[in-house]
């Protein structure tokens, strides 16, 4: 007879998509583990936007509501004595999403030439927008813009989410690289950063792999072992949906994941936390 779940343990299959499961099936890789967190009450995170003046992205407000981030964690097995931690994947405390402390110029303004229009404005006008290598628009950065820091990639590079204006709540993720302060383009949406982190399988510094210098050495060798598939010298990282190989069905997403109840679930994350604590 099959052990039941607990709502707890379907709630993270669910959010990890399976992940745990699969990597411990994976030759070499040991040591699974996954830091679970309580969920936050809804007015945490009323009091986070408030103290930011900004709305969070529904998908990262309900992920809040559910856990209040979390971190996994797994090893490598690079010979009988040497058991590496390799694998990571890391989704800070809220109170720790933090406005970034770099100094980030704004986008430049440029006055359009009297030539070049019939209108009897001159007002100053943002510069035409930038494309990164994989010819996504890069951010227009603004007095209005709000960047709020995500997770720090080896201190060479930051995952940012990237607020327009404080009207705004649809921001977008960047990776920007601290060498010189240049984005880099990942997602449209918190829930899409989240499937990335998955579907690289929380390889280190994954991240980079969308960045202008690449993986570290020692990092794509392993990409090499575990998911060459990502590493196609071809491949457009981009503009794209993530295709892997049948043997991985782990990277096979759903995109509503925060939009419904893990199966057999009929309570809240929220109400099950506190069930649970009594």
């Amino acid at each position: 007879m099959h052990k039941k779940i607990s709502l707890e343990d379907a709630f993270y299959e669910n959010l990890t998509l399976g992940l745990i499961k699969t990597l411990s099936t994976v030759p070499r890789v040991c040591n699974v583990s996954l830091e679970r967190r309580q969920p936050l009450n809804p007015c945490q995170v009323v009091n986070w936007e408030q103290r930011h003046c900004v709305y969070l992205p529904e998908d990262m407000k309900k992920f809040y509501l559910s856990t209040d981030g979390f971190v996994l964690h797994w090893s490598y097995q690079y010979s009988p004595t040497d058991v590496r931690r390799v694998g990571y994947i890391h989704f800070p405390h809220l109170l720790q999403v933090t406005l970034l402390r770099e100094n980030i110029e704004t986008t430049p303004l440029v006055t359009p030439s009297p030539s070049s229009t019939s209108s009897t404005s001159s007002a100053p006008v943002t510069a035409p927008i930038s494309k990164d290598k994989w010819d996504n628009p890069l951010p227009i950065i603004t007095a209005k813009t709000k960047i709020f820091e995500i997770n720090n990639i080896n201190e060479v590079a930051k995952v940012c989410m990237l607020y327009d204006s404080t009207s705004s709540n649809n921001p977008k993720f960047y990776l920007l690289e601290l060498n010189t302060l240049t984005w880099q383009f990942l997602s449209e949406t918190f829930s899409e950063y989240l499937r990335m982190a998955i579907a690289h399988l929380g390889l280190p510094y994954w991240e980079l792999c969308f960045s202008s210098f690449g993986l570290p050495s020692w990092t794509e060798q392993l990409f090499l072992l575990l998911a060459p598939h990502l590493l196609e010298k071809n491949e457009q990282r981009r503009g794209r949906t993530i295709n892997p190989a049948c043997e991985h069905p782990y990277n096979i997403l759903d995109p509503n994941i925060f939009r419904s109840k893990p199966k057999g679930t009929t309570k809240s994350s929220t109400s099950i936390a506190k069930s649970q604590n009594k």
